[in-house]
């Protein structure tokens, strides 16, 4: 009779546990990534004030034909990379409109949204915005 061959008894430990640690390694990404974007939301004040007073970075851009104050935001630090950067559109009121945080429709209207106009300060859009 002959004996059946030796099984090394580790083998499939091993593998189960590289397998936990990829599934620990794409559960991490995954969350960092839903952090990074929870980021990209608007202030609860969603004005063109509030989120200078929130300490919003990015570039402005007025549209003065259309009427529309476009914040450009840094791109968020993903690890799925967008081709656009966040985007928010503020009216001549200083209220939020629209925001999108990449090249897919906006958030609040479900309108494309895409930055138009010359770039600006945040003197420049307070003076064009008026009083209130």
């Amino acid at each position: 009779m002959v004996a059946p061959a030796a099984r090394r008894p580790g083998c499939l430990r091993r593998l189960f546990r590289g397998f936990l640690i990829l599934l620990a390694l794409g559960l991490g990404v995954l969350a960092w990534d839903v952090w990074q974007l929870r980021g990209l939301r608007p202030p609860d004040e969603r004005t063109f004030e509030g989120f200078v007073r929130a300490g919003r970075q990015g570039t402005l851009h007025l549209d003065r034909e259309g009427g529309r104050l476009y914040w450009i935001a840094p791109p968020a630090r993903t690890v799925v990379r967008f081709s656009d950067p966040p985007t928010y559109v503020f009216d001549r009121s200083g209220r939020l409109i629209e925001w999108t945080p990449g090249p897919e429709k906006g958030m609040l209207q479900s309108t494309p949204v895409r930055a138009r106009g010359t770039p600006a300060t945040v003197e420049e859009a307070r003076a064009w915005l008026g009083p209130r």
